[in-house]
């Protein structure tokens, strides 16, 4: 009886490999994106870094739009938190969701960007520009384990009016 039990597990299993519905992870909704990037927002415009943190895998990689690097959801919450008390405090940031796409099982890169509004960031801190996100799946629940943030490049500046003037002709 065990031994016909397990035949027949076994077979299912060859047949849901076979299929694909044990090979293939489930990608995430656009509303899990959405909840993903409301809890985001929500924890940003809080200033509490603990949750923004708490939405990453535990070894997640992150990079700010001025190059920091952060490894590890303990140093991404402290480097959040300097920002969200510093430059960044009082702010609000909205995200929009781009394109994303399957990198393995339960894993996505998702793309988008992002917009920083009220508070008073100081002249030069990134307050839009794009991110890239590297999602994946455990437990049931979509973290973030990698965060890049590209600050949108700025206009030079307007060149003064003796600098247009016309290079002499020999």
């Amino acid at each position: 009886m065990i031994r016909r039990v397990a035949g027949i597990a076994g077979a299912a299993l060859v047949i849901a490999m076979h299929t694909g519905t044990v090979l293939h992870g489930q990608a995430p909704t656009d509303a899990e994106l959405g909840r993903l990037a409301q809890a985001y927002a929500l924890a940003w415009a809080k200033g509490d870094a603990k949750a923004v943190a708490g939405l990453h895998a535990t070894e997640a990689i992150r990079i700010g739009a001025d190059g920091t690097v952060a490894v590890g959801r303990v140093a991404i919450e402290q480097s959040l938190r300097e920002a969200l008390v510093g430059p960044y405090r009082g702010t609000k940031i909205s995200l929009a969701a781009g394109q994303t796409t399957r990198a393995g099982q339960d894993v996505y890169v998702s793309e988008g960007t992002f917009q920083i509004g009220g508070g008073m960031p100081p002249a030069g801190a990134p307050t839009r520009g794009r991110y890239l996100q590297t999602l994946i799946r455990l437990n049931g629940r979509w973290l973030i384990a990698g965060d890049a943030v590209i600050g949108a490049q700025r206009p030079p500046k307007a060149a003064a009016v003796g600098d247009l003037a016309p290079a002499p002709v020999k």
